[in-house]
């Protein structure tokens, strides 16, 4: 496993990971990664070699809310072998027919959960039925997947932190003091007297701060400031 701990890149570091999936018999892989917990899906890095039809199906459908494999990587440790009869409901299995037309048949999903409270799974597939010859190859490639896991969330950590940063809104330092007091439940006319400054000055910041979170209200940026660590509501 060694080009995936000297792999130079970003680019180095995937092709790794879908090089050594591929040599145990699985030509699909995905990466999803949280930094911190209580972060929304969407904001997750993900690096895939899955379809872009597909992931585009996903993610228009909204299937990560119904995905058992989502909900056990979430919530358990031990990795998740897909059979049919994991997708139970009516709607798990329209999800599990529609990800057998683009290739994603049989896998593995093993969860991420790293010691600075990262989130996430890798996955690995392929479109094999899951024969007792499948079987088979998972108890012997089972042990070779957990390791790649392990380093996967060792060495991919770095990549995580570059995309987080791509994404988080840069804020002035008033604006993080605005935001910061907002979050403790503080009105304008409060923010301005601690801050010794104007209200009007306290709406110009806010404004500002809505525009750099898109959202129309102060609250819902200051949720989304401390999902991402921008701000300790203490």
């Amino acid at each position: 496993m060694s080009p995936l701990l000297d792999a130079p890149d970003e680019a180095a570091w995937f092709n790794a990971v879908t090089r050594l999936a591929d040599t145990w018999g699985f030509d699909r892989v995905l990466v999803a990664m949280l930094p911190r917990p209580g972060m929304r899906l969407e904001d997750a890095y993900l690096r895939s070699t899955y379809s872009p039809a597909w992931r585009q199906i996903y993610e228009t459908q909204g299937f990560a809310n119904i995905d058992p494999t989502v909900t056990h990587c979430l919530t358990r440790s031990t990795p998740l072998i897909w059979s049919p009869e994991l997708f139970a409901t009516r709607a798990q299995r329209a999800l599990y027919e529609a990800a057998c037309l683009h290739g994603l048949r049989s896998g593995v999903s093993l969860p991420i959960h790293g010691p600075q409270q990262e989130a996430g799974m890798l996955c690995v597939a392929n479109n094999f039925k899951p024969t007792d010859a499948f079987w088979m190859q998972i108890d012997t490639v089972l042990p070779n997947l957990v390791l790649l896991r392990d380093l996967v969330i060792d060495t991919g950590r770095q990549h995580v932190h570059t995309h987080m940063q791509s994404r988080v809104p840069q804020l002035t330092p008033r604006e993080r003091e605005c935001l910061n007091w907002t979050a403790r439940g503080k009105s304008t006319w409060e923010i301005s007297h601690i801050l010794s400054c104007s209200e009007a000055a306290v709406n110009f910041h806010v404004k500002n701060i809505r525009a750099k979170f898109g959202v129309t209200s102060r609250r819902a940026a200051a949720v989304i400031a401390a999902q991402l660590g921008l701000i300790d509501p203490g």
